[in-house]
């Protein structure tokens, strides 16, 4: 039985956990279907995991096929303090998941094609900035 979606996710996260768990603590890390609330003036991160649609990645019967998706990891800091620790820890994750980083889980090898911090925003009381991770996965299933 294949475990590419699993071992996906956890390549993922565990790398999310290296890169912000020293900026932010692993406590303040929300990840899918997990008990999280947000302490008042306490940064945190929201970690959502968004497949694309797999295809083909090649012709024939034991063709690969090509997973594609977006880690989208969104910051949240309190309002009023400026954008550099915000965009520092923006920063954090892009070093953490440069171009061409592979993540490896089981079988499966998570390749980084890019990553881009979009613009701030306010979400009261929070101050918003979203990071997407752009990855791709070659799996034989």
């Amino acid at each position: 039985m294949s475990t590419v979606l699993l071992d996906i996710t956890q390549a993922l996260e565990a790398r999310v956990l290296e890169v912000l768990g020293p900026q932010l603590g692993p406590g303040n890390l929300a990840f899918a279907n997990v008990d999280f609330t947000p302490v008042a003036g306490t940064a945190w991160a929201r970690v959502d995991h968004l497949p694309a649609r797999t295809g083909p990645g090649s012709a024939g019967v034991d063709a690969f096929t090509r997973r594609p998706g977006v880690l989208q990891v969104s910051l949240f800091f309190p309002l009023g303090a400026g954008a550099a620790p915000a965009l520092a820890a923006a920063q954090a994750v892009c070093d953490g998941f440069k171009r061409g980083t592979t993540l490896a889980r089981g079988d499966t090898t998570v390749r980084v094609q890019s990553v881009s911090v979009a613009p701030g925003f306010r979400d009261e009381p929070w101050w918003a900035v979203p990071v997407s991770v752009w990855w791709l996965v070659h799996s034989i299933d």
